[in-house]
């Protein structure tokens, strides 16, 4: 946990725009079980799942990447859940940003999702937002949280690891003008980097 605790001061944004992950040579989990969860690559496959997590847990996930992003927007259908995952899928492919949906051991339920994308941070190499379901009890979602967390920092290459709104206050990342990536290219098919 230290290594997410690390918050460095004076933030600021790359005048270049979104580093890519520094990811070369890493082989890319294609799916992880830890003791709380099952993490597999968010996709259009897993839309059913996801909308039904996605719309309990609306209150919870507006905001997550930002105060000012609006995502999920109110009228949020299947339909635009699943572009939404199939944008998830393309990135993970091309190996640009990683996102995975969090599932029950029995994967019939999903229990949240877990974001690693590009920084435009010059302190950090890599940004990660995670959210839990709702329904979860405060105790179940911490244990997720917290081993989803510690996965990332123990498994993946990054060396500084922002997590906007979680461990730096979304005021102190907007101060220094950082843009979120998700919030910044959902919806573009051409190459954010």
């Amino acid at each position: 946990m230290e290594k997410a605790n690390r918050m460095a001061n004076g933030l600021a944004a790359r005048k270049e725009g979104f580093r890519p992950l520094p990811i070369e040579g890493f082989a890319v989990p294609a799916r992880w079980q830890g003791e709380q969860v099952v993490l597999v690559p968010a996709g259009p496959e897993w839309v059913a799942m996801d909308y039904l997590a996605v719309i309990a847990s609306r209150r919870k996930l507006r905001h997550l990447f930002g105060p000012r992003d609006t995502w999920p927007p109110d009228d949020l259908d299947l339909a635009m859940d699943e572009a939404d995952l199939a944008w998830h899928a393309r990135e993970f492919a091309d190996r640009r940003s990683f996102a995975y949906h969090l599932l029950g051991h029995d994967q019939q339920h999903c229990l949240g999702c877990l974001y690693l994308y590009p920084s435009a941070s010059v302190q950090h190499d890599a940004e990660a937002y995670l959210w839990t379901h709702s329904s979860l009890d405060a105790d179940r979602a911490q244990l997720i949280e917290s081993e989803v967390i510690d996965w990332v920092i123990r498994q993946w290459p990054f060396q500084t690891i922002a997590w906007p709104g979680r461990f730096i206050p979304f005021g102190q990342w907007e101060l220094a003008g950082i843009p979120n990536y998700y919030a910044s290219t959902r919806g573009s098919e051409d190459d954010p980097a």
